[in-house]
């Protein structure tokens, strides 16, 4: 667990259709902090090609969430980051993340089966982006990273279960005091 004074690095990590972006938005709009939302997938869809489009663009999209979330951190927010965050592409990623970080860090990885991420897809909106057939190599491409923060969400957690688990452990919704050298300025 953390003090409420400390900024935090929180990552939601797992396959397509496990709940991460869902769980991302509820904890962004319950976080009581300064805190940035980062998205994985905004970042392979602002390239053309989609989806990054080779190991150039793949490069520079790490490179731009790496940044990203240093710069956030170091101005004092929270950052929640999520995405499928394979540990092939990304583990020497978060790991500088972490270090940099003088905060706490929390990684969460959403454990669920291809059956049940195909089960979630068909009940949101998104269902048009994608079919299920489309998230089979995605799915295999993700898996626990077995990284010492890392914290398992399993598949029967309710959407209010993980809430609260990840609440628990990392305070995000807790009334903050101002932090000290917090620059305080209209967006």
């Amino acid at each position: 667990m953390t003090s409420a004074q400390e900024n935090r690095f929180i990552m939601l990590r797992g396959p397509s259709g496990s709940g991460k972006t869902t769980i991302a938005k509820r904890l962004f709009a319950l976080a009581r902090g300064r805190t940035v939302l980062i998205h994985q997938d905004y970042y392979r869809f602002i390239f053309k090609p989609a989806g990054g489009g080779g190991r150039t663009n793949s490069d520079v999209i790490h490179e731009m969430i790496e940044h990203n979330c240093r710069c956030a951190l170091a101005a004092g927010y929270d950052v929640i980051l999520e995405g499928i965050l394979t540990v092939k592409a990304y583990s020497e990623v978060l790991d500088r993340i972490i270090a940099k970080h003088t905060g706490p860090s929390f990684i969460f990885y959403f454990d669920t089966s291809f059956e049940e991420t195909a089960r979630r897809h068909e009940t949101r909106q998104a269902t048009s982006d994608f079919t299920v057939d489309d998230m089979r190599p995605w799915y295999t491409a993700s898996h626990r990273s077995n990284h010492h923060l890392e914290r398992l969400i399993p598949e029967h957690y309710s959407e209010s279960d993980t809430i609260a688990y990840i609440c628990g452990e990392t305070l995000l919704d807790q009334k903050q005091p101002e932090r000290e050298g917090a620059i305080q300025q209209d967006a």
